[in-house]
């Protein structure tokens, strides 16, 4: 990933690297003939790739450690007319649930790791991909001498049909003698069993403190057309107390008292959101993801009922 630092490349050398590599160019439609449709970009620099896999459609989550980096990412995001989340964070300790993403791109990231670091790394990629998805890497040369152990590493990660790629044809001169290495692989998993059952059903109360009609207090743009508040003394996967959205009600709250009819499950995050009514009041799954959708379109993720 991308380190925090002052950037020093001028405005040129920025534009280049928003072209997309011709792996990008060639997985986007293999990917897409495979039914694929979430991307993690994993170290996205300044970008160029998760724009180019939003602009083909995919549901692109782009993490990168430099927020500045992130800021540059949103703003190429804002110029091209697409949308993903961006998140600034380390890919030794991903902030998403597991099997979140059918494929996971990262290029010319995973070397700036050690030993440790890189197997770190790989066992947050096994963790956040779905059963039997896809990861596509880069390696330069300078960084791993020993390819066919890295390819072994994967192995230990239960990963299946590892292609391991040496290119050396990089361009003139110097340049041609940093080979690349390419590592594409299948991971091989059980999927993780969600059971909600204990929370479904229950009885919940707790603060509301963005009630209908107000906005998000630091994205302005998004506005709350219900009521959205926590439960008391739980505690969610970001380790903030469980988030809910209160349905049924039309007037602003200020606390709630009421079941836990679903739980909308993120998959790009590292928290469930519960969906809350009054005794008797009951949605449809359409319903409820019509209600939430306001906040929801920026996450990928699933309701359960």
């Amino acid at each position: 990933m991308v380190q925090s630092k002052e950037w020093d490349w001028n405005s040129a050398e920025k534009e280049k690297w928003m072209v997309p590599s011709e792996d990008s160019i060639y997985l986007a439609d293999k990917w897409a003939g495979e039914g694929a449709r979430s991307i993690l970009d994993l170290g996205c620099g300044l970008g160029r790739h998760a724009v180019f896999f939003a602009k083909k459609g995919y549901k692109v989550t782009a993490v990168d450690l430099s927020k500045e980096a992130i800021e540059i990412t949103q703003k190429k995001m804002r110029e091209n007319q697409v949308d993903f989340l961006c998140k600034a964070a380390d890919m030794m300790k991903l902030p998403f649930a597991n099997d979140a993403f059918d494929r996971v791109f990262s290029y010319h990231v995973i070397s700036h790791q050690d030993t440790e670091g890189v197997r770190k790394v790989i066992n947050e990629i096994t963790r956040v991909l779905k059963p039997g998805g896809k990861v596509f890497l880069t390696l330069c040369s300078a960084f791993f001498a020993d390819k066919d152990a890295l390819k072994m590493l994967f192995h230990d990660y239960s990963f299946e049909k590892v292609r391991h790629i040496k290119d050396c044809d990089m361009g003139e001169g110097e340049s041609r003698e940093r080979c690349h290495y390419y590592i594409e692989a299948t991971v091989n998993k059980e999927p993780t069993e969600l059971d909600y059952s204990k929370i479904i059903g229950s009885t919940v109360e707790g603060i509301v403190d963005r009630p209908l009609g107000s906005f998000h207090p630091r994205h302005k743009n998004i506005y709350y057309p219900i009521n959205y508040g926590y439960v008391k003394g739980i505690l969610a996967g970001d380790g903030a107390e469980q988030d809910v959205y209160i349905l049924g009600e039309d007037k602003p709250l200020s606390t709630f008292t009421g079941i836990v009819i679903a739980v909308y499950h993120r998959y790009n995050d590292n928290e469930d959101k519960w969906i809350v009514a009054s005794e008797g009041n009951d949605f449809s799954d359409d319903e409820i993801l019509c209600q939430i959708e306001f906040q929801e379109k920026f996450f990928d993720g699933i309701l359960i009922r």
